[in-house]
């Protein structure tokens, strides 16, 4: 039986949110942000960072809410915990952060920190996971992230895996399109970077027409788009060139999905057994991107909160048992006394509203992809960290669902994000590194946690993450392996930057193949002839319409819009996760 997403909130848990709230995209230039005020999230202490470590260890288990609140198994994973607590050596490289700890007292602190984690953290995690165990069970191993194992019901989950195998995986050899630089390890099935809108070149419709049933009534129609116009602190995170196309998903009341426009490289009648599932699916996420996008509105407090105006005893020159020879010297090595979690668990804390998708259309990107790995090539060497899509998607949100997972070792999806600067005593860079792992002029950018790929585990994350998938490999290397998703991109729903993506429903479709399928059926080529004609006629006739592209030209394309994207995540990096740096400046 599935997890309810909303199955154990009390009744009063969810007060009305407004469907137009605004929503943090991550496109925003902190280089300038001394006050970090662009970012969603608050430091976490290194204190904190250990109970989430211990959240995350158990929160990523198959089924963990369900086994939690079996008595038995709460007993014995909460033993496994108390061990992990009293154990320093696993603390090390969850709170390893990417600021590279290089200061002299980085040793000091090391020792510091090598002890058992305080009972009152201890407590505090167990008294988290009783209550999220039954009033928040889709919460992921790390915060803001929402997951179910069984979200997709395994009927389901058998019709995708036939119809993908049997619409788009068997196929020649060479009809497979491995995606570029890959070294044939990553598989694109749907992928949105082929057949993208073109700036300059993609005809554009004045109004949504298109649909599914009368995708290719509109061939050729509408005008060329010209590149977008924003503000200029936007316009390094706008593309001049290129923007994935997303479908609209009608969502009604009842949370049931229908694709009205075609999915880009999804054909609408070869692949028409794959729309309906391809929508089931999706409602299975929508609970999911509700929730994280309802916390995404609403952040989660810290569970520690110090004040670093009293973090620190007292220097006193008179003790007889002198810790410090000199004010220097315990001004130097003095230590924070970070404070304990409440006693009893903040309830308030985890109450937040999902944000409403429900009634209304939404614009998602949808992509379906495989990693393979086999014996001669065992290993798949990582991804790099990232955002989705540029400003010209405005994504907010992706939804994975894992529909395939066979002989690899555990492969994580990792998490990490820029945070707001802590509060500081002037100068106290010992006291923030001891504290927080941030450094001075090092990036405000801390670790968030993982969630493990597993077959059936459906993920919902917010596009304010930076994510990559961790390096694996194949568990028994004398036979192949693989990891299979299927991706949803959620375009802000709420934003006039949402309302700006240009969707298929007034994209005509740009393939030349299916522009040639369309025309060589009887009644639909645009011209009078008395006749059928030859499908090599035809082609030559598709091949003069500006608006259709070859597939040899949409890879070429599909080359440009990964060198720009490239440079793109180099230019996320730049501003908005490294843009802002810890300043311990003057007050």
């Amino acid at each position: 039986m599935s997890e309810n997403p909303r199955s154990h909130a009390p009744a009063d848990e969810y007060p009305p949110i407004s469907p137009t709230a605004p929503l943090p995209l991550p496109f925003v230039d902190r280089t300038d942000d001394f006050e970090g005020d662009t970012s969603v999230y608050p430091a976490r202490t290194r204190r904190e960072q250990r109970m989430c470590a211990l959240l995350n260890a158990v929160r990523d288990k198959p089924f963990w809410a369900r086994k939690w609140r079996t008595a038995e198994i709460r007993a014995k994973l909460a033993a496994e915990i108390k061990e992990q607590a009293a154990n320093a050596e696993w603390i090390v490289p969850v709170v390893a952060s990417l600021n590279n700890e290089d200061d002299e007292d980085d040793a000091d602190i090391g020792r510091i920190l090598r002890g058992a984690m305080p009972d009152a953290d201890l407590d505090y995690v167990l008294q988290e996971l009783d209550w999220q165990a039954e009033h928040l069970p889709t919460i992921a191993g790390t915060d803001g992230v929402f997951a179910l194992d069984d979200a997709v019901p395994d009927d389901l989950r058998a019709l995708l895996v036939a119809q993908v195998f049997d619409l788009l995986e068997n196929v020649p050899d060479h009809y497979k399109d491995w995606h570029p630089r890959s070294n044939n390890q990553v598989l694109d099935l749907v992928h949105p970077s082929l057949y993208p809108l073109v700036y300059g070149r993609t005809r554009v419709l004045d109004q949504p027409t298109t649909s599914v049933d009368d995708w290719c009534k509109y061939i050729s129609g509408g005008t060329p788009t010209q590149p977008p116009t924003g503000a200029p602190d936007q316009s390094r995170f706008l593309s001049q060139q290129f923007q994935w196309l997303p479908s609209e998903f009608a969502v009604d009341k009842d949370g049931k999905v229908a694709i009205t426009s075609y999915v880009n490289n999804l054909h609408p009648e070869r692949h028409a057994a794959l729309y309906p599932t391809l929508a089931r699916v999706f409602e299975c996420a929508l609970p999911l991107l509700e929730q994280v996008l309802g916390r995404l509105v609403s952040w989660t407090p810290l569970r520690i909160d110090p004040t670093p105006w009293n973090w620190y005893d007292r220097y006193d020159p008179t003790a007889t048992d002198q810790k410090y020879t000199s004010l220097n010297d315990w001004y130097q090595k003095r230590i924070p006394n970070l404070p304990d979690p409440p006693r009893e668990y903040a309830v308030a804390r985890n109450v937040f509203t999902p944000y409403p998708l429900r009634g209304r259309t939404l614009k998602v990107i949808t992509k379906l992809a495989s990693i393979h790995l086999t014996p001669a090539d065992p290993t798949y060497s990582g991804g790099s960290w990232h955002i989705e899509g540029m400003l010209n998607e405005s994504i907010v949100a992706t939804a994975l669902y894992y529909w395939d997972v066979d002989n690899i070792t555990d492969s994580r999806l990792e998490f990490r994000t820029g945070v707001k600067p802590p509060e500081y005593e002037q100068s106290d860079d010992r006291g923030i590194a001891f504290g927080y792992a941030l450094y001075r002029d090092k990036p405000l950018v801390q670790p968030w946690g993982h969630v493990t790929a597993r077959q059936g585990r459906m993920v919902a994350f917010p596009n304010m993450f930076q994510h990559h998938v961790a390096p694996f490999e194949l568990a028994d290397k004398t036979c192949g392996g693989c990891r299979k998703i299927v991706a949803f991109f959620v375009v802000d729903p709420s934003s006039t930057e949402g309302g700006k993506v240009v969707s298929t429903a007034q994209v005509p479709p740009q393939q030349a193949e299916w522009i040639a399928d369309a025309w060589a059926k009887e009644g639909r080529f645009p011209l009078a002839v008395d006749k059928e004609l030859p499908r090599e006629l035809i082609e030559k006739v598709v091949a003069e319409v500006d608006s259709a592209m070859s597939l040899d030209e949409a890879k070429k394309v599909r080359l440009a819009l990964m060198d720009e994207r490239s440079v793109a995540v180099e230019t996320v990096e730049e501003l908005v996760f490294k843009g802002a740096v810890y300043n311990l400046c003057e007050h």
